[in-house]
């Protein structure tokens, strides 16, 4: 579940890119997200992701009931866009386009920061234009917006502005193949 559906209730696409990620990692590694064995012991995949990619050993996520038999560079793709799908901060998450295409093989992979996001200078001037436009709304405004108590909550209050960081891109074979 998103960090900000299970915290804030902010239901939108991006929710659905961060499940997507946790799913591709399952896959991948052929685990289940979270796994205990004790009540004191829960291991999350996720965070298990995280440390091997500072280790930069991101392919012993694999499952290794695949032997040899997969291709380490689709493998590795897999894992680094399931990485920038979990991305805590749902503005950062790319759609699903990009990610469809990036999975092709259509476009490259960003190399990612140790936090998961590719930060570019287009990305750091999106979130200061981002943060600074909400300067300029009333308090009041502000308020109502942000502590509405209606529900169900779908996009109203998400933090991913109207431009992604991530270009949609129209151009997969996933569009050409519809129906």
């Amino acid at each position: 579940m998103a960090p900000e559906y299970a915290m804030h209730g902010y239901l939108t696409d991006k929710a659905d890119i961060y499940s997507f990620g946790i799913v591709a990692l399952e896959v991948v590694s052929g685990r289940s997200n979270t796994s205990s064995q004790k009540t004191e012991e829960c291991f999350i995949l996720l965070n298990w992701a995280h440390f091997l990619k500072e280790r930069e050993t991101l392919i012993e996520l694999v499952d290794p009931r695949l032997g040899s038999h997969f291709d380490r560079e689709e493998a590795l793709a897999l894992i680094k866009v399931a990485l920038m799908c979990t991305n805590v901060t749902p503005a950062l998450r790319p759609p699903m386009s990009s990610v469809v295409s990036m999975l092709e093989g259509k476009v490259a992979v960003p190399v990612l920061d140790s936090a998961g996001a590719i930060m570019t200078e287009e990305k750091i001037e999106a979130m200061r234009k981002h943060f600074r436009g909400d300067e300029h709304q009333a308090v009041g405004e502000n308020i109502t917006k942000s502590m509405s108590i209606e529900g169900p909550w779908t996009g109203t209050a998400s933090s991913a502005s109207g431009n992604d960081l991530y270009p949609v891109l129209l151009d997969t074979d996933y569009w050409h193949k519809r129906e």
